[in-house]
């Protein structure tokens, strides 16, 4: 079985109405949002194989008008940060909470215009035995 968590993370950020579509991975060529796993991030192991996982994640947004991208994330940090459950599709993994240690910073500015802004975020979730 396979950790569906990036998956459902991104359904919820889709879910927002932002002025982007959201993948999985990395940025789009125009107008954008996405979300990458990022590594670090503690887990422990118990003896009955499951798993608490700090899962790290970082939610870029691309536009070439800043405000796009500072309201596309604040609002995702505000939404990700009251969540109270983010249930597994699958039955893959157990949602506890998210924290935003960070606010949306700039990134980068590219040679056409487009303004890139992240936001990290720390998912804590319990993975169950035998998901890879």
């Amino acid at each position: 079985m396979e950790l569906d968590f990036m998956t459902k993370l991104n359904q919820r950020i889709n879910s927002l109405s932002l002025y982007a579509h959201s993948s999985i991975g990395l940025l789009d060529v125009g107008e954008s949002l996405s979300i990458m796993a990022m590594p670090g991030g503690s887990e422990v192991e118990y003896m009955d194989g499951m798993r608490d996982k700090d899962y790290q994640v970082q939610i870029n947004a691309k536009s070439k008008n800043q405000m796009n991208c500072l309201n596309a994330l604040t609002i995702i940090y505000q939404a990700l940060e009251n969540l109270a459950d983010l249930p597994s599709g699958n039955g893959s993994y157990e949602f506890n909470r998210i924290s935003t240690p960070s606010l949306p910073s700039l990134v980068a500015q590219d040679e056409q215009g487009f303004y890139v802004y992240a936001l990290s975020i720390s998912a804590k979730i319990t993975i169950y035995k035998g998901v890879a």
